[in-house]
């Protein structure tokens, strides 16, 4: 994709047309990240539980998750350090 730059006065709202986004490939759904002296607009990707899950599905094996020891300590009741 080529760059492009365009200067524009904004004196009243702002407003992207979907040509636009289409060019940055964007999508529909998108996350806006409002900074000072900056604004982002990325592309935001549908959570999918049942993908997630079979991505983690056999990440501990059979072994269940109180099997593995994280070397954590005890400090106080709900304290792990």
């Amino acid at each position: 994709m080529m760059v492009k730059e365009k200067e524009i006065i904004a004196e009243k709202d702002l407003v992207i047309g979907r040509e636009i986004l289409d060019e940055a490939n964007l999508g529909k759904r998108l996350w806006l990240i409002v900074q000072e002296g900056e604004i982002h607009i990325l592309r935001k990707s549908p959570f999918d539980a049942q993908k997630t899950l079979e991505e983690l599905a056999g990440c501990l094996g059979q072994e269940a998750a109180t099997a593995y020891d994280f070397h954590l300590k005890i400090g106080g009741l709900y304290e792990a350090r």
